[in-house]
């Protein structure tokens, strides 16, 4: 018997309808059920069975970190059952890295787990959401994609959770990855794979989920010129388990931020604006007690923050996570 693919809907713009066909951008996300997506794909029925959960239907930008402990312990549970192949999830493009990436660190597996969406609502002229979801399935069910991680799938295109981002707006080839390329193509309802994630993910990642489905709070402070030192000084105030810097060019902070992140009892990561390249090691970090964000950018280096903050870490542990993941 054919093992099924577990559908899970989170709503999104794949979901989502407007108020006439050319409306692109003026649309209401998490509208239509799983069920009226799934049948709005031609051919999509000689790829299932298929076993379908509406777990939300909301916009991407409103996911919290409980549906985000929830979906992955949901993910797990379907891999965990041997009747189960591999799992699709249809969610809005604004968070959709985020939400592949913390999957990729918390669900333990090799089977595939590929996420979709669309940039144009259902309905809408040119609906992308359609032929995404056929071939998110199509990657899905191909034998290539076990062990990859979780996979992002849109455009035509397989990209890894670690370095998927959205580039663009509202263009539908919004996702890539600027600092290694994507992994694959979907063509001719089969993927094709010219590369693989070489950091820790799914089955050799270290961090599992909290039982109170509560994580530490991480927060990220973007710097940009003449930035104030109470800017600052507001977000310490708030009290974060840790704090992701964003800062200009590699990662440089301005000395008003400096000044009140230095040598504070969190751990203080600094990250990039630029949405590509690695920030390295500079001398002055040691100076200001600061962790580097390698290649991650800093929404992605805010998750794995939080992850790794469930226990108590040493300055060598968090080096050897950034440098791992």
């Amino acid at each position: 018997m054919t093992k099924k693919i577990a559908i899970i809907g989170t709503g999104g713009t794949i979901a989502g309808q407007g108020a006439s066909d050319t409306d692109l951008t003026g649309y209401t996300a998490g509208v239509l059920p799983l069920e009226d997506i799934i049948s709005s794909v031609p051919g999509v029925r000689e790829y299932g069975p298929f076993v379908c959960n509406q777990f939300a239907n909301i916009e991407s930008s409103d996911i919290s970190l409980f549906q985000w402990v929830r979906l992955s312990k949901l993910v797990q549970k379907c891999v965990d059952n041997d009747d189960i192949e591999g799992v699709v999830i249809t969610h809005g493009t604004d968070s959709m890295e985020e939400t592949a990436y913390f999957l990729h660190l918390t669900v333990h597996t090799d089977k595939p787990i590929v996420i979709t969406g669309s940039m144009r609502p259902a309905g809408a002229v040119s609906a992308d959401g359609p032929i995404n979801l056929l071939q998110a399935i199509q990657v899905a069910r191909t034998p290539a994609s076990y062990n990859k991680g979780v996979l992002v799938v849109l455009n035509g295109y397989i990209d890894g959770a670690r370095d998927v981002t959205k580039m663009n707006t509202t263009n539908v080839a919004t996702f890539g990855s600027p600092n290694s390329g994507p992994l694959g193509i979907v063509q001719d309802g089969v993927a094709h794979y010219y590369t693989s994630p070489l950091r820790k993910h799914t089955m050799a990642s270290e961090f599992g989920l909290p039982a109170d489905d509560d994580l530490p709070r991480v927060e990220i402070l973007t710097c940009y010129a003449g930035i104030e030192e109470i800017v600052g000084l507001a977000i310490v105030a708030t009290n974060p388990a840790g704090l992701v810097l964003t800062g200009l060019g590699h990662g440089t902070i301005p000395q008003t931020i400096r000044k009140v992140t230095s040598n504070l009892p969190i751990p203080v990561v600094r990250a990039s604006r630029t949405g590509s390249g690695i920030v390295s090691k500079v001398p002055q970090d040691k100076d200001a007690g600061y962790f580097v964000s390698d290649s991650l950018s800093p929404q992605k280096a805010r998750i794995l923050l939080m992850l790794a903050l469930q226990k108590e870490r040493t300055c060598k542990d968090l080096e050897r996570i950034f440098q791992e993941y």
